[in-house]
């Protein structure tokens, strides 16, 4: 009898082990549907509130958006705000006129980019620069086709960049915070890459490329979003900085920038003067 129920035990296992298997991939790709419907929901919400928003800011009342007969695709509203993209980033876009601005960052850290270029008709034309707030180190001209009514991009060529799908979207509750540096240098005046921290209670991340000079800056913070975010270009030239910025919408500062001059003090110092637009800070340490 023993021969006979150990003969019987491990195909009676397998079945039920094949049975649970079968139970736990179905119930995860329920919960994967279920998902993806709540993200499609978010998604048409968000859409819908935005034409609202829209035909409001041109005086027109509406009851009922469905109705409206408008071809929304030949629109393009103003495209600032939040992005999901395919590549799982965070992306805070700034559009001012025809000018188009951003700050991308994986919550792993793995990545960090700035991104600035312009728009016409539904192409935006730019490149991006990857900032210490990341590990990697590329840069690249990149090519993008605007979505129906400003609710994405996608990407028509750039292979240096990752990611190939932005959706807009409402911006998370909580962003990821401040980190060390992915890449960098100390003690070199003459190559400002690194990490750097002003006071005036931000993080900036900067970037040197021959004499080119791309920065990310935030407000630090514990644990939400920074109270003010933004990115910074321009030129470092015998140690004078001569540099635009603009806010992006990581923070809740919204100012539509300005110049910002400064000085290498030291390998390890930077000031600033003569800055308009808003900006506060005044001296920078790595």
């Amino acid at each position: 009898m023993k021969t006979n129920f150990f003969g019987l035990k491990y195909p009676v296992l397998a079945t039920l082990l094949a049975s649970v298997l079968l139970f736990t991939n179905c119930e995860k790709e329920a919960i994967l549907d279920t998902k993806s419907e709540a993200i499609i929901t978010e998604q048409d919400d968000f859409l819908k509130q935005a034409k609202i928003e829209y035909l409001e800011e041109k005086g027109i009342d509406i009851i009922d958006i469905d109705i409206i007969d408008i071809d929304w695709c030949s629109i393009i509203p103003n495209l600032s705000g939040y992005y999901s993209a395919n590549d799982g980033g965070h992306y805070y876009v700034r559009h001012i006129g025809n000018k188009i601005y951003w700050f991308g960052e994986h919550p792993s850290g793995i990545w960090a980019n700035v991104f600035r270029g312009t728009i016409e008709e539904k192409t935006i034309t730019g490149a991006f620069y990857d900032v210490p707030k990341g590990s990697i180190q590329g840069l690249g001209s990149l090519v993008l086709s605007v979505k129906c009514f400003g609710s994405g991009f996608t990407k028509v060529s750039g292979a240096n960049f990752g990611g190939s799908n932005w959706t807009k979207t409402t911006k998370p509750t909580n962003l990821p915070r401040p980190r060390i540096a992915g890449f960098g240098v100390r003690n070199d005046e003459n190559n400002l890459t690194g990490r750097w921290v002003g006071d005036d209670g931000g993080i900036y991340y900067i970037r040197q490329i021959h004499n080119q000079i791309i920065w990310f800056g935030e407000r630090n913070f514990r644990n939400g979003q920074p109270a003010w975010s933004n990115i910074a270009w321009g030129s470092n030239v015998y140690g004078g900085l001569w540099l635009d910025w603009i806010d992006v919408p990581k923070g809740s500062a919204n100012s539509a920038g300005g110049i910002l001059r400064g000085h290498v003090e030291g390998p390890n110092y930077i000031t600033l003067g003569h800055n308009t637009g808003g900006f506060g800070g005044g001296r920078l340490w790595r």
